[in-house]
């Protein structure tokens, strides 16, 4: 599935237009709610593409947005992008966002998006997730795809994506709560993005995890020993902190980025700290994605 064309100039209606396009992680046929899948992201994408391009001559309206999230965690990040793009999109309205299903003194959880498809006139209760996982192991099984903090397994997040949040709105107590407000939910939807990061051996459709979607974003990963080994010396690399994990936004040429000896200082001396999300680049433009961790990881 080829994105659009890097023609956004703002960095955050170049996420927006990402967050929309981008493929699926997986594809989960065996759900009863739906993954959507590449073509349908496209076809959302193509629905509000006018209105993004000029959104990008004046993009005001979403930086106010973004800048008064309190949460600017990189998942609420993406949950916001969505959200002003279903205010853009003609078939779909935004109903409820975090929408808390209590039970007298218990929190049970929060749905993520309700929206009102004005085609088939049909509520749908909608979670979104975005991740960046690296494979170590049998990269087959979900639970060999962690996230660079160790803190988060692939496994996991399926589990509580299934067996917990999008199971969330056929609950009694949530049921009663959204007929009070006139809503029925009829339909599900696992909106889950991001890119999985393989292991510099192991780079063949045959590691890619089970369900997973054959156009899904790859990276590679690899340890700080093995990076001299892969590249060139004369090799430029952009460290990606909170900013630019989502789009491949074109960067000025004259920042060039660090070369490999000149980053690993910068990661001795504290200014970053493994695991390092980065880009290579090559004239300003994103070429390869890649994690750089310890050569003790993930057992360090």
């Amino acid at each position: 599935m080829a994105p659009p064309p890097d023609q956004y100039r703002h960095r955050c209606v170049a996420d927006l237009a990402w967050a929309v396009y981008s493929p699926p992680l997986l594809l989960r046929r065996d759900s009863a709610c739906t993954w959507f899948e590449g073509e349908w992201y496209l076809d959302q994408y193509r629905q509000i593409e006018a209105l993004l391009q000029q959104l990008d001559h004046n993009p005001a309206r979403l930086e106010s947005l973004l800048a008064a999230q309190k949460d600017q965690r990189l998942g609420n990040y993406f949950e916001t992008l969505w959200a002003f793009a279903l205010d853009l999109h003609p078939r779909y309205r935004l109903v409820e966002r975090n929408l808390q299903i209590v039970d007298g003194p218990n929190t049970l959880g929060e749905m993520d998006f309700i929206v009102f498809d004005e085609q088939s006139g049909r509520y749908a209760h909608w979670e979104l997730a975005v991740k960046f996982y690296l494979g170590v192991g049998e990269t087959l099984k979900y639970a060999a795809w962690q996230g660079p903090g160790k803190q988060d397994r692939l496994d996991i997040k399926v589990d509580h994506l299934l067996s917990r949040q999008i199971a969330l709105s056929n609950h009694p107590v949530a049921r009663a709560m959204l007929r009070e407000r006139g809503i029925e939910i009829e339909d599900s939807g696992i909106i889950l993005k991001g890119r999985l990061f393989y292991p510099l051996q192991r780079q063949d459709d045959d590691s890619a995890p089970v369900f997973s979607n054959p156009g899904h974003l790859k990276g590679v990963w690899l340890t700080r020993s093995e990076l001299f080994s892969r590249y060139d010396r004369a090799a430029r690399f952009m460290p990606l902190n909170r900013f630019g994990w989502m789009a491949d936004y074109p960067v000025a040429v004259e920042a060039v980025g660090h070369r490999i000896e000149d980053l690993l200082q910068q990661v001795d001396r504290g200014e970053y700290r493994l695991p390092l999300h980065l880009v290579r680049q090559e004239n300003g433009i994103a070429r390869e994605r890649l994690f750089i961790v310890g050569d003790d990881w993930p057992g360090g």
